[in-house]
């Protein structure tokens, strides 16, 4: 018999091996450090969370409500080495029964999904989500489904079937999924990071600019 602790991945309540646990747990708390100090972290980490749920949901079923050490493996090799290549290494934090994961994360092209892009969009995603399909801009997008829906009014309607149908993307990996990228939670890290950065520089500047304003 086997001792499983139950963990909540962006809110939801998986079952887990204790050495599947535990290794999720250091996967999750190392890419919390790499993101420390981003406005951002919280996002990207419900982010990670979800992407992680969303393979083990793929193990489980109606027989079967425990994810396994060799399945937590499996989730994490996929989902990639967290540190960046400049990040300092990490001590391992893994227990026996779950060793530490390889970074395996393809960078291969993967076959393209349709979704919805709303955060990319202007009213729904769907022109957004097309664009990233197809690999277009998603202006020559826009302007055809306005151009036909100038010269026919069925055109309308076409869109609102697409809005209904067409899935939204909402984790990181459907969205890298749209883009046919591979979903690299290390290359999330770092995105994640140079955000921060880039907000923390851009607060700067605009703390200097408004003491430059007050001495003149």
């Amino acid at each position: 018999m086997r001792k499983v602790i139950a963990g909540s991945l962006n809110g939801n309540v998986y079952q887990f091996e204790e050495g599947a646990f535990q290794a999720v747990q250091a996967y999750l708390d190392k890419a919390s450090a790499q993101c420390a100090g981003n406005p951002d972290r919280a996002e990207v980490i419900a982010d990670l969370e979800q992407a992680i749920a969303d393979k083990c949901d793929s193990f489980l079923g109606k027989h079967k409500n425990v994810v396994s050490v060799e399945e937590a493996r499996q989730i994490l090799r996929e989902m990639g080495e967290v540190a960046s290549a400049t990040a300092e290494p990490a001590a391992a934090t893994f227990a026996d029964a779950a060793p530490r994961m390889q970074a395996t994360a393809s960078s291969t092209p993967r076959q393209r999904r349709l979704y919805r892009l709303p955060d990319k969009g202007v009213a729904g995603g769907v022109c957004a989500g097309l664009a990233a399909y197809f690999g277009i801009d998603v202006v020559w997008v826009r302007l055809f489904y306005v151009l036909m829906a100038i010269s026919t009014g069925l055109w309308i309607f076409v869109w609102l079937v697409q809005l209904c149908i067409t899935p939204k993307a909402v984790t990181a990996e459907e969205i890298a999924a749209a883009h046919g990228q591979p979903f690299n939670a290390r290359d999330m890290a770092d995105r994640a990071r140079h955000h921060g950065k880039a907000a923390a520089e851009s607060l700067g500047d605009a703390a200097n600019n408004l003491r430059n304003a007050f001495s003149r």
